[in-house]
């Protein structure tokens, strides 16, 4: 019963991996994976590291003259989907492209933990007054994400995906134009509404964009991704090797 049970999640896996591959190279699947996991523990896990230190607010003139304009909180939440779609249209330029994107991800998530752990930082957020919906969404925002204790705001995660969603697919022959100046400017978008929405700090943002910028550049040789790109491809011909064949890798 067991063996039969596991033969059938097996052959839903292989069904569902055909569809999937349409749209989702397989062997991007594993990056992004990665790049998911590591989100997830140095975003969490630095939080959980500082809770108990002194917290750092680089509040500046600029800042303070920034109204907040909650209506903003629709383009902060609708960057999770662009994200994803972003992270997977970047491995239509290519495995190498792909894994220099995966890289630069892979080395800013890393600076960001350190600097996370080196300077923690936080915010005042304002006092949510009104009920309309936007509102009411920018007051879950701020539950889910801190509460009266915001942290890890420098630099911003939120702001360093969204230009690297632009950066990862400028000049891209295999995408159309349309869509990269669109990327463009719904990441310059998503970038205001951190500011408008005093999720983030415009310092939080100018160190985003530069670590990515930087990073970016750092991997224009392809010597100095290599590496990351073939144990991506190592641990991809162990999983998928018998599932899906070479051809598929």
């Amino acid at each position: 019963m067991v063996y039969q049970k596991a033969r059938e999640r097996r052959r839903f896996l292989l069904k569902l991996l055909e569809k999937c591959k349409k749209w989702i190279p397989v062997w991007e699947i594993l990056p992004l994976i990665s790049i998911l996991a590591v989100n997830c523990v140095v975003y969490w896990g630095s939080s959980v590291l500082t809770a108990d230190r002194y917290h750092f607010d680089f509040t500046f003139a600029f800042d303070r003259s920034v109204p907040l304009i909650p209506e903003f909180v629709w383009i902060y939440i609708l960057a999770f989907p662009f994200w994803a779609v972003n992270y997977i249209l970047a491995a239509r330029r290519g495995k190498k492209s792909f894994y220099r994107f995966v890289a630069t991800d892979l080395l800013v998530h890393l600076t960001c933990f350190i600097v996370f752990m080196a300077v923690p930082t936080t915010n005042i957020r304002p006092v949510i007054a009104g009920d309309t919906l936007s509102e009411r969404a920018l007051s879950l925002v701020y539950t889910m994400d801190g509460g009266n204790m915001p942290s890890n705001l420098l630099p911003s995660i939120h702001c360093y995906v969204s230009w690297l969603c632009w950066r990862g697919l400028k000049g891209a022959r295999e995408i159309p134009a349309w869509y990269q100046r669109f990327s463009l400017v719904f990441a310059v978008l998503i970038i205001i509404s951190t500011q408008v929405l005093k999720q983030h700090y415009i310092v939080d943002a100018i160190a985003a964009v530069i670590l990515v910028e930087a990073a970016w550049r750092f991997f224009a040789k392809e010597s100095r991704y290599q590496k990351i790109m073939n144990i991506f491809e190592y641990w991809n011909r162990k999983i998928w090797k018998e599932k899906m064949g070479d051809n598929q890798l």
